[in-house]
């Protein structure tokens, strides 16, 4: 087995573990991954790197880094697999953040709003976005 074949392999199963958009969805993200996996470590060869040209009356790149590879699919790709595994949010944990002190029910009340918003039907929520604007004091 050749190097990108077992790099597909080992990588083929990221597009199908990332959640869906709820808020969004008509941005189908996992059909771009399944794409550009394809691009990367496909049987064809990589495609050519873009980059504009004068004579295409583009202007011409800005800065170029020349330390940095311009791609670097396997780095990209590992960084994507500890996205999915919630690699960042296992070892950066930001339990002072997720209760802020002033409300600490604040992202919780968020996150039930962003669960309700996508089965809301039109009227309820252009009655929400009125409430918005009323403050009602206690």
């Amino acid at each position: 087995m050749s190097r990108r074949a077992a790099q597909k392999a080992f990588f083929t199963p990221l597009p199908s573990l990332w959640p869906k958009d709820i808020l969004r969805p008509d941005v189908n993200f996992p059909s771009f991954l399944s794409s550009r996996l394809e691009s990367d470590f496909g049987s064809s060869p990589p495609p050519e790197q873009f980059r504009p040209k004068v004579e295409d009356g583009l202007p011409p790149a800005v800065m170029i880094y020349k330390d940095y590879p311009l791609t670097d699919p396997e780095n990209q790709w590992g960084v994507l697999r500890s996205l999915v595994n919630n690699r960042y949010q296992k070892k950066y944990p930001v339990k002072a953040l997720a209760e802020p002190g002033f409300d600490p029910e604040y992202y919780k009340r968020l996150i039930a709003e962003l669960d309700q918003a996508p089965k809301r039907n039109w009227l309820t929520a252009y009655l929400n976005s009125w409430k918005g604007f009323i403050r009602w004091e206690h």
